[in-house]
């Protein structure tokens, strides 16, 4: 079996579940993404500026539509049942608007939209439910994550089952599953590490190919098109011309998202909200930004502690809490399924871990905890409004799966490598396989039976 085709049976059809089974407008801040689509495929790449504020205008059936979800779980049913898609497929458009706030959205370009804007635009220029627009657009989502990955694992050079374990782990996939820029930039990142193994091998790369990567990294959402660094860092260790070109082409894509994260996280940017509870906060980066200038060395060991002390979280997140309803699975399943998923990888990417030394590891090892770093402060600037960090690892669980396939290669134990070889390969492939299922079939079972009168967020 091939890591290509393994990412493809396992990631399409639990992809497929969780684009049609999990409960509407119920992934990470899907609803705010939603209406971003919704008025880019009416036409608008941006938020616009109305008499309400700056935004999107939209059907109003689409905002009365998620009311059905708060009815559902008020009445003591299941999140996701034959009763709430019967009443979201009335919900039609009827000519009444209503303004949504999307100014969170301008964090990321119209690329990270782009997907699920092309998978939606027929449903909406046909005045479609909103149900059929979510779905069009999810699996529009879907489908570019997994057309992204697939070429990804199919051309890196090495730690191509690190690519296929990231691009498969449960969250990864509900993000990618859902309306959001987050499954595009997950991909993004999955195709800048695979074309930087490439470099690493001495490939000489078309110019086409570094412009691919680099670029739509760089307009992906922020802050992951720092992962570019990885190709000066490259040049800088071992100076051929295949890796200089890499590192001028990533150079100014890292330039370029620079400039674009800055121009985006203007005044006009505000946080998103969490879950369906709406959390107001008093938006102030100047004043946060300040904040932890004047505080760094605080900060960061704030931020080393916060990961410490919250890993316990990150982890049930990672595999339990794909949306809005946290999976029905004992607390210890979670920790169980990452061990055998690091023992999978020692096993299948043992040959490629072991040539990742010295200099170079201890670079990817330092880059990722730097990144860490980078996004708990993103966090503290833009999503709390408080003097201290008492929040800032409130979405890490999220914010840092995406770098899951760094943290695996530079992370790994190189010493466990020899007690991961004498397991059979075969087991190792079957637990590639059956770790995704495991955490996304226990979320399906809850969306469809168990998760009556469980709390929301």
């Amino acid at each position: 079996v091939t890591p290509q085709r393994l990412l493809l049976a396992v990631g399409l059809p639990l992809g497929l579940l969780i684009a049609l089974l999990s409960p509407a407008w119920t992934g990470y801040d899907e609803f705010t993404h939603f209406a971003r689509v919704v008025d880019m495929a009416q036409g608008n790449l941006e938020p616009v500026a109305t008499a309400e504020g700056i935004g999107s205008v939209i059907p109003s059936v689409h905002r009365e539509a998620t009311g059905q979800i708060i009815l559902d779980h008020q009445a003591g049913r299941a999140p996701w049942t034959p009763t709430s898609v019967r009443a979201l497929l009335q919900h039609r458009p009827d000519g009444r608007t209503v303004f949504v706030d999307t100014r969170p959205t301008s964090a990321s370009t119209p690329l990270g939209y782009l997907p699920a804007t092309i998978g939606a635009f027929v449903p909406v220029r046909t005045n479609a439910p909103g149900l059929a627009v979510l779905w069009a657009g999810r699996l529009a989502s879907l489908a570019a994550y997994l057309g992204i990955a697939w070429w990804a694992v199919s051309t890196a050079a090495a730690f191509r089952w690190s690519l296929v374990v990231a691009a498969t782990l449960p969250l990864n996939l509900a993000l990618a599953s859902s309306v959001s820029p987050d499954g595009l930039t997950v991909a993004a990142v999955l195709l800048a590490v695979a074309t930087w193994t490439r470099v690493e091998a001495g490939e000489q790369l078309p110019i086409r190919v570094l412009l691919a990567s680099c670029l739509m990294l760089a307009l992906a959402k922020p802050p992951y098109f720092l992962v570019l660094a990885l190709f000066p860092a490259s040049a800088i260790l071992d100076r051929t011309a295949g890796r200089i070109r890499a590192a001028l082409v990533a150079g100014g894509a890292l330039l370029l998202g620079l400039v674009t994260t800055v121009a985006n996280s203007s005044e006009n940017y505000q946080a998103a909200t969490i879950t369906m509870r709406v959390q107001e906060i008093h938006f102030q980066p100047d004043v946060q930004l300040d904040r932890l200038m004047s505080d760094l060395p605080g900060f960061l060991w704030t931020a080393v502690d916060t990961w410490i002390t919250e890993y316990r979280f990150y982890v049930q997140g990672w595999f339990r809490q794909l949306g809005f309803w946290e999976a029905d699975l004992p607390a210890v399943v979670p920790w169980m399924l990452l061990v055998v998923l690091a023992a999978a990888i020692l096993r299948l990417d043992g040959d490629d871990l072991r040539g990742l030394v010295g200099v170079r590891r201890t670079m990817v090892a330092f880059g990722v905890g730097a990144l860490l770093v980078a996004i708990y402060a993103v966090s503290y600037v833009y999503f709390t409004d408080r003097a201290d960090y008492g929040h800032i690892g409130l979405q890490m669980a999220r914010y840092a799966l995406p770098l899951a396939v760094l943290a695996a290669v530079a992370w790994s134990p190189r010493a466990l490598i020899p007690a991961a070889g004498r397991i059979d390969r075969r087991w190792a492939l079957v637990a590639v396989a059956l770790v995704p299922t495991v955490g996304i079939g226990a979320s399906v079972v809850t969306w469809l039976w168990t998760g009556a009168n469980t709390p929301l967020g």
